[in-house]
């Protein structure tokens, strides 16, 4: 499978890189890439597939696919359309906040967390689509003449259009709590403890960059994601340690420990003995 990367398509210095379809593509074979994906259809209607889930656009429509998402497509000949790729970072912490983040997860590909309302695309008709394309034709044109400033100038039509993606999704959820985007990732860090739970990893999959998203873990869970993550880990050796037959070695590696030392020192301080010594005593008082 073919991986697009950033330094293909975004010049060193900018952030952004825009393009519209010079020519009918009618299909696109599965790739992937390292940076994050915005599709606006022109013209023309095409079947994209996104982490396996086909969806059926049209003229109007936006996908929003997320870094390492799977991705390929078929269309008409009549069809054409307008990209744009940029790096999760390029969108700053004044527009993804803690109010928008559930809509913004509701864009992206990340199929575990997405709880998606609206199929995944997001259809503007009308003035709305009016306002769309200009700003995307503001964006291509910016790109070409490259005027001083243009790469920021670029960004901040990135960001009004952003802005006016979640303002859609955010109508379509208005029944739906903000709340759950913490549901959803306290829940998947609850299947996923024996996987890769670092701040870079998630913050990657709920579109934030690092220290952002670790201020907000910190603000919602009063804690940081580190001592949250290995409670959570900790809690799950405690549990195999009393139900299962498992050795040492395999409970810490489902629990998601890297090695025996760091279980049994975090294990330690957060019990009061080690692993052992736990089962043993619940042993004894099994047998009592």
């Amino acid at each position: 499978m073919r991986k697009y990367l950033t330094k293909d398509y975004i010049q060193e210095g900018n952030s952004v890189h825009i393009f519209s379809s010079t020519k009918r593509v009618i299909r696109e074979a599965e790739h992937t890439h390292d940076f994050i994906e915005i599709i606006y259809i022109s013209a023309g209607k095409c079947m994209q597939t996104i982490n396996g889930v086909d969806y059926n656009v049209k003229h109007g429509d936006i996908l929003f696919i997320n870094y390492g998402s799977t991705h390929s497509f078929e269309c008409d000949d009549s069809f054409s359309y307008v990209n744009i790729c940029f790096s999760p970072e390029t969108l700053g912490d004044k527009l993804v906040t803690s109010d928008n983040a559930f809509s913004l997860l509701c864009l992206t590909a990340f199929d575990e967390m997405r709880n998606d309302a609206n199929g995944g695309v997001i259809s503007f008709f009308g003035n709305e689509r009016k306002e769309i394309e200009n700003i995307l034709y503001a964006m291509i044109s910016e790109s070409k003449e490259k005027q001083p400033s243009w790469g920021r100038v670029t960004e901040n039509y990135l960001n009004i259009l952003v802005t006016k993606m979640l303002r859609k999704t955010q109508r379509a959820l208005q029944t739906q709590s903000v709340n759950n985007v913490w549901e959803e990732l306290s829940e998947y860090i609850d299947k996923n403890l024996g996987g890769e739970l670092t701040l870079s990893s998630l913050a990657g999959k709920c579109f934030y960059n690092p220290s952002y998203f670790s201020r907000m873990f910190k603000e919602k869970f009063g804690t940081s994601l580190v001592e949250y993550v290995t409670r959570k880990r900790l809690d799950y050796a405690i549990e195999l340690l009393g139900i299962s037959e498992l050795s040492i070695e395999e409970i810490c590696e489902r629990a998601g420990f890297s090695d025996r030392s760091s279980f049994y020192y975090a294990f330690s301080k957060y019990v009061g003995s080690t692993p052992s010594e736990y089962r043993n005593e619940k042993v004894k008082k099994s047998d009592k």
